[in-house]
Order: structure tokens, then sequence, then C-alpha cells
């Protein structure tokens, strides 16, 4: 029954499925529910492309032409406005990009590529360029886009020919290990220029390490034998207590654990317990054009860590601290228990180079105890008493050959690797990031032990 003058409300009958009511493929459907069905909001220009990848994540792709070429960025976003709040900026970056880049010249790009690395040394910065050099001078100026494979080769071998102008090597060839450091500088150049999308693929690719005949493979001459370590120590360590050598200290502590010049140099007491025999490596001394500085920034993470001494360096260690303290109470200056291990006469930073000289002149007494048999005293200036035991050292021996601080560090690797410590310790304690680079670089088979393991197949069995 309804109210007089009212009509009775029909309900609508909902149909079932599409089929029950007339539905085709092309009819919209209807919510009867009474939900408004929300408009798709019409995407802006340069937005970009955003779409759900699941997981309640979205993948973003922006695109822009720069130069007459279609380049692409893409990536990942939690939420689809922060998709499009990507999309946007890498468009944005896209159109920006620097003409200087895409259509710069190999020099020019070598600088960019320089001044990326922050977080390296200003010294090996300054290796960097100067290897880096060496190609400049023949493809600095061309466009980069322009370089192949075949103008990278002729590089090569014109490189292997040059006459080096400076240095040791005034007058020879490049060497082969010279020419490896600038092929690999340019490899890792064309290989962030790829990165870069200023070029497609690198040239560098489909260039081979040029094979030098008539050049020795690595010279390992300058890495110590066990009889030349111990000669070395006790060299050293006779000029030390003369008076002769006052970096002796220093020399020891890179054979015996094997630290970088910069490490050695950069030590301060305050990272030294001789009491538990151990040292932390924590900064390093770098040494440039006018002047030196101490910085924190290692040439790696693995560099940062603790070193264990061994007896002998911590014995060589407390006489240095106790010569040094005597040594500053004679000039009336305050003893620094937090200052440098290896400091100048008034207690300041001694410049890496001095090092370099200390192990020069060591290798300069070697050569004069081991090629005379009469040592004139009033030339080396020391007491006579000592002449004796510095021609003992070295009595039928050769001298010393030339060697650098960082020999010596080849040396504490190869020497230790063969009494048969764990390469993986070894590695830890040179501070190398890899093991590899301990086996391939620092392990040198030494001409005693090419001897030791000499095989006669037609001999008796050993």
């Amino acid at each position: 029954m309804t109210r007089k003058g009212r009509k009775e409300r029909v309900q609508p009958e909902v149909p079932t499925d599409a089929s029950a009511a007339g539905e085709d493929a092309n009819t919209a459907p209807v919510d009867f529910a009474g939900d408004r069905r929300r408009s798709r909001k019409k995407k802006g220009n340069g937005e970009g492309s955003v779409w759900p990848i699941g997981g309640g994540r979205f993948e973003w792709q922006a695109e822009a032409w720069v130069n007459g070429q279609r380049r692409t960025r893409s990536g990942k976003a939690e939420t689809l406005a922060a998709g499009r709040k990507a999309a946007r900026a890498a468009r944005e970056e896209l159109l920006n990009e620097r003409p200087a880049v895409v259509n710069t010249t190999v020099g020019q790009y070598v600088e960019v590529w320089l001044g990326r690395h922050t977080d390296t040394r200003e010294r090996t910065t300054q290796l960097y360029r100067q290897e880096l050099g060496y190609a400049l001078e023949r493809i600095g100026g061309r466009n980069l886009k322009d370089i192949q494979a075949g103008d990278l080769k002729d590089l090569q071998k014109a490189l292997s020919e040059r006459v080096m102008k400076g240095g040791a090597a005034r007058g020879k060839t490049m060497s082969r290990r010279t020419l490896g450091k600038v092929m690999t500088r340019l490899r890792a150049v064309f290989r962030e220029a790829v990165t870069d999308q200023v070029i497609t693929t690198s040239p560098m690719d489909g260039v081979k390490r040029l094979r030098q005949p008539g050049k020795a493979i690595e010279e390992v001459s300058r890495v110590l034998d066990i009889p030349d370590a111990a000669r070395f120590q006790a060299l050293g360590e006779l000029l030390y207590g003369a008076g002769e050598c006052r970096l002796w200290p220093a020399l020891f502590v890179a054979i015996s654990i094997g630290l970088r010049r910069g490490e050695v140099m950069g030590l301060h007491w305050a990272d030294v317990d001789l009491d538990r025999a151990r040292l932390r490596v924590r900064q390093q001394l770098t040494g440039h054009r006018g002047g030196m500085k101490l910085s924190a920034l290692l040439k790696t993470d693995a560099a940062r860590r603790t070193v264990n001494l061994p007896p002998s360096l911590v014995a060589a260690l407390r006489l240095h601290r106790d010569r040094q303290r005597a040594e500053c109470q004679k000039l009336g200056l305050a003893w620094q228990p937090a200052g440098p291990v290896f400091p100048t006469m008034t207690g300041q930073l001694t410049h890496p180079d001095s090092l370099n000289r200390a192990l020069n002149s060591l290798v300069a007494w070697s050569r004069k105890a081991a090629g005379t048999s009469e040592v004139p005293t009033r030339r080396w200036g020391v007491p006579a008493e000592l002449v004796a035991p510095l021609q003992a050292i070295f009595a039928g021996a050769d001298p010393l050959p030339d060697l650098s601080p960082h020999d010596l560090r080849h040396t504490y690797a190869t020497l230790a690797l063969r009494r048969r410590v764990p390469v993986e310790v070894v590695s830890r304690i040179l501070g190398h990031a890899r093991v590899t680079i301990t086996l391939d670089i620092y392990r040198h088979v030494l001409p005693s032990e090419l001897e030791e393991q000499t095989v006669d197949l037609f001999g008796p069995p050993v």
C-alpha cells in the first residue's frame, strides 16, 4: 500500500552480467553503487613516463633530444609523485647537458675526468696528468667522438718509440711500464665518456697491449734478496749509530712492514704503541711542489689499518725514541709524545723526499764499502773503528742496487710471501684493496728461488 497521491518507487533491476544487460564490448560499465570513477589526470609535457612495477613501487623514464640524439634516463621510485619528480629532474639534466662535454676535444674531456677525482691524493692526480700528457701531445686537440681504435693503436706505437726528455730515463725510449700506465689512463677516460653517453663505445676496447721485443719483462733486481736485506739492515744500523743516517729508522719501518713512503713519514707517536707492538696507519704525508700536506685521505679504504710490529722493529723504534728525546733536551725543545715519529731537528714534519735522499745515501755507502779495500776515513767522516765493520758487511758481496722507498715495500711483500706468510695476511698488512694486487704486482720471483727450484727430470729422485 502507498499513500494517496504518491507513486511507488521502483528499484531498477541490476543485471548479473554483461550479456544479461545487453552490453557490448564498447559500452562503458555503469557503477550502480554510486561511487564516482576517478578521472585520470593527463600527463604534462616533460613529465616522462611512470608505471607501477609491483610492491607499491614505480619505475620512471625520461627522454630528451640533445644535439640531434635521443637521450634517456630511468630509475625507480617509492611513490608515483616521486617518480614523476625524478623524471622531470632527469629530463632537465639532459636538456641542460653542456655542449662543451658533448662536442669536446680529448684534452678538454681529460680535464673533466681529472676534475672528478676529488677523493684522490694531489700527487696521484699529478701523476695521472703527467701520464695522460704523453698521449695528449698527439691526440689532445682532436674531437673525442672522432677517435677510433686505429688512432690509439698508432698512438701506442708512437709512444713506444718516444725518447724521454727528463728524469732517470732521459735519452731513452719510453719504458713498457710507463706506456702501460698511459694506456690504462686512456682506457679509464674513454670508459667514463661512454657512461656520460658522449660516445657509444670505447675505442680502447679494440687496443691490445703492445709487445716490445728486446725488452725484458720487469726487472726484479730492485727487490732485495734475504742476504741483501740482512746487509741493508747491518749497514743502516751501523751508520745510524755513527750519526750518518738520521732517517734509518724510517727506512727500517718501510722494509719491515711494507708501509708506503707517505704513511711512514706521516706516522705520529700517538699512533705507535711499542708496549703492545703495534701501530695504526691513519694519515699520510704527501709532498708536492712548494711544500707538503698531512692528509687523512689514504690511497684506499684498506690502507686505514693496524699493523703488528716485529721485535726487531720495536727495538729500533725504542732506540729512535730515546735518541729523539735526548736530542730535544739538548736543543732545549719540549718532547712531544704525540708529535711526528720522524721529525726534523726542530720537531717539524720531514718532507717525504728526504726519505729518498736517505736511501740514496745508504746505497752510496754500500758502493764505497764494497768497492775499496782501504777506506779513506777522512772522506767518510766516521770514526776509524767503524771502517772495519763497514767493510766486513760487504766482504765479497756486491753493493746494494739502486732503490726507492717503494722498492722496500716490494721487498717486504716478496720476502714475507717467500717465508710462507699467508697472502691474505701480507695483503692486509700492505693495505691492499685486493689480494690479487699483492700476488700480481708485489710478488717477485728472486734469482735464488729459481736456483732452488731447478729440477733434473732425468736425475735421481729427490
